[in-house]
């Protein structure tokens, strides 16, 4: 398979920012990320607590008390107008778990590597480096992503433990890796507005904000065709960091450009990147036609003839499920007014 070929196959499933399957359970599993007035907002959905609410929360006793950044695990019944009203909710601080601090230091031996050699290079099918494309660290482009990733990021999060780098390379495509090192090709930003830009990033941040590497590695499954390559050729990278990032990254199942996450993983990032968007004040509802655009730039494969696909669906349920997810939980701004209200009212 040509790099070419490669990169684009891995697009469509690294940057599925428009794919998003709506949950039939009436459950969530995440963190915390945002309150409103009326609701948490926990794996984007829209979470209603009240008196008849059962917490488990440890020495916290009253939901008021919980921390933004808590991981929340919760089950209830859906309303008619798309919130879950919670019977049950667990809430546990956000602790250093089981390997997690593994996954991170991979991620680091990625990013260093690739900042001392100012380039992007993986493993090829063949063995040999191959190289993704020159590493910018400053400039306009970086700028513009910058700009875009702070307001994205859940308030618990602090932006200057986040950095952001763009790869010179035409293809779409972006990562954020379990380290927050986030990562945007040139060619994405060219052809993108700033809207569909915070889709494309909202999707792999939560990536990093839900820990989908830390928790991939835990279940020991690889993250992807990419990362099982960089086992095989790992030996024959020159650049030493480079050989020893490759390493570490394929044995602790760190994402890389061409990996995927498991169906679960891919669908909590749509979900919960969707509301990023939403609460920053970019237009989500940009979403299912942006889909429709990587479809048409890369075309629209089945799981048969494209294996990065796994199980997902083609793009025009994809598109379907979206818009299902705008009307659920999107349909009445004045009851949920986005957090960045002063730029979501000036657009």
């Amino acid at each position: 398979m040509n790099t070419r070929r490669a990169v684009a196959l891995a697009v469509v499933t690294t940057v599925g920012a428009a794919m998003i399957e709506v949950a039939a359970a009436d459950k969530v599993d995440g963190y915390l990320d945002f309150k409103k007035a009326s609701y948490w907002i926990v794996d984007g959905q829209r979470v209603e607590i009240n008196a008849k609410t059962k917490l488990d929360a440890g020495k916290i006793k009253q939901p008021s008390e919980i921390p933004l950044g808590y991981r929340i695990k919760g089950e209830g019944s859906r309303g008619a107008d798309g919130r879950i009203v919670a019977s049950r909710i667990q809430a546990t601080k956000n602790g250093l778990e089981f390997m997690e601090q593994d996954v991170v230091n991979g991620s680091n031996a990625s990013e260093k590597s690739w900042v001392q050699a100012k380039r992007v290079a993986e493993s090829g099918s063949d063995g040999k480096p191959s190289e993704i494309g020159k590493l910018l660290e400053t400039g306009p482009e970086v700028d513009r992503c910058r700009k875009i990733v702070d307001r994205l990021l859940p308030p618990y999060l602090d932006p200057k433990k986040v950095r952001v780098y763009v790869v010179e390379n035409k293809e779409w495509n972006a990562m954020a890796m379990a380290n927050f090192s986030i990562y945007v090709f040139s060619g994405l930003m060219k052809d993108l507005d700033d809207d569909e830009l915070a889709i494309v990033l909202g999707h792999e941040l939560t990536h990093a904000t839900y820990e989908h590497s830390r928790r991939q590695a835990k279940g020991g499954v690889f993250s992807g065709v990419a990362g099982q390559v960089a086992a095989l050729g790992a030996d024959k990278i020159n650049n030493d960091l480079a050989r020893e990032a490759a390493k570490q990254a394929t044995a602790l199942s760190v994402t890389t450009f061409g990996n995927s996450f498991s169906r679960e993983y891919e669908d909590q990032a749509d979900r919960v990147g969707l509301r990023y968007v939403y609460e920053s004040g970019y237009d989500y509802k940009k979403a299912p036609a942006l889909w429709t655009r990587f479809a048409q730039k890369y075309g629209d494969q089945d799981k048969v003839t494209n294996f990065f696909f796994g199980d997902h669906s083609l793009s025009a349920k994809r598109a379907k499920n979206l818009q299902a997810e705008i009307a659920r939980n999107y349909k009445d701004l004045a009851k949920d007014p986005p957090s960045h209200t002063a730029t979501a009212q000036a657009r």
